[in-house]
């Protein structure tokens, strides 16, 4: 009897056990995982401003790393730029307007007029009162006055008479210093097929101790006759009247009082029509008292 009567109060005293034990473990419990929670409270508040700090310092060193190289990026262009336009700033000091005007005579090429250039009523005139008249002529480096044309020294001037002829006679003064000057008396004949271009070109050249004639057909050039010249020095006369005649089939030319050269024309220019050109070069040459006549 006595254990039975016992066995209510272990079981009283394990009840009592339990209800002592189990608050104890829960407040345990609690404080760990308080201090637990403060615990990383605390760490992630400190991890904050480092992880602020790093991303700041990397923001504020980016920027250091990636300007130059964005400068250079941009100053590379202005470089390569810079020493594109010296160069040309360099040229175009250098290189006379006249050679850039001088495109098509700086080989020496003939000029041609304009197709269409004179009106078919004007073509009718076989004489000019005033052949020094500017538009008249189609120039690269002469000078035109009322008295003459003067050419460009030390570079090609070539100035071709606007109309042409089948048959011209030429007379005209050239002025003189010391010697004659040399230059170039041309008949250019156009090309059907192409009348920007010259089909055949004759050229009666001077020279202060010669005088010759030659043609150039497809860039083969042909001397076709040469003679000396003997000029008389006057201390009156300044000037050495020239006379040329193209009669279609000959040329005939004259210095001062004489015959100096006949020779055959060529016979691509038979029966067509020719433009006068003077072109000269080197020495300085004055052209007057221009007389241009022909059919």
């Amino acid at each position: 009897m006595v254990p039975e009567e016992l066995m209510p109060e272990e079981s009283d005293h394990r009840i009592r056990v339990v209800k002592r034990i189990q608050p104890g473990a829960l407040l345990f419990g609690f404080i760990v995982l308080v201090s637990a929670l403060l615990i990383y409270k605390i760490q992630s508040q400190e991890s904050v401003p480092v992880q602020s700090e790093t991303t700041s310092s990397q923001t504020k060193g980016e920027p250091a790393y990636s300007v130059p190289q964005s400068d250079s990026s941009n100053t590379q262009p202005e470089e390569t730029e810079t020493d594109r336009e010296i160069p040309n700033t360099s040229l175009s000091q250098t290189t006379p307007q006249t050679e850039l005007v001088l495109t098509q005579t700086a080989n020496r090429q003939p000029l041609l007029p304009d197709v269409g250039t004179l009106k078919k009523g004007e073509l009718e005139s076989t004489s000019w009162q005033n052949p020094f008249y500017r538009l008249l002529w189609k120039s690269k480096g002469w000078k035109f006055t009322d008295e003459g044309m003067v050419s460009t020294p030390e570079q090609i001037s070539a100035a071709t008479f606007v109309r042409p002829y089948q048959k011209i006679s030429v007379s005209f003064a050239v002025e003189v210093e010391q010697r004659l000057p040399a230059f170039e008396l041309q008949l250019l004949t156009r090309d059907p097929a192409h009348p920007e271009k010259v089909l055949v070109t004759s050229s009666v050249h001077f020279q202060h101790d010669s005088v010759s004639v030659s043609a150039e057909l497809k860039d083969a050039t042909k001397e076709l006759k040469r003679n000396k010249l003997h000029l008389e020095a006057s201390p009156k006369s300044k000037r050495v009247r020239i006379r040329f005649v193209g009669t279609g089939n000959r040329f005939v030319i004259s210095v001062g009082r004489h015959r100096v050269l006949t020779c055959t024309q060529p016979a691509q220019q038979s029966g067509k029509e020719c433009y006068l050109s003077f072109l000269a070069d080197a020495d300085p040459v004055k052209i007057t008292a221009l007389r241009i006549e022909g059919e």
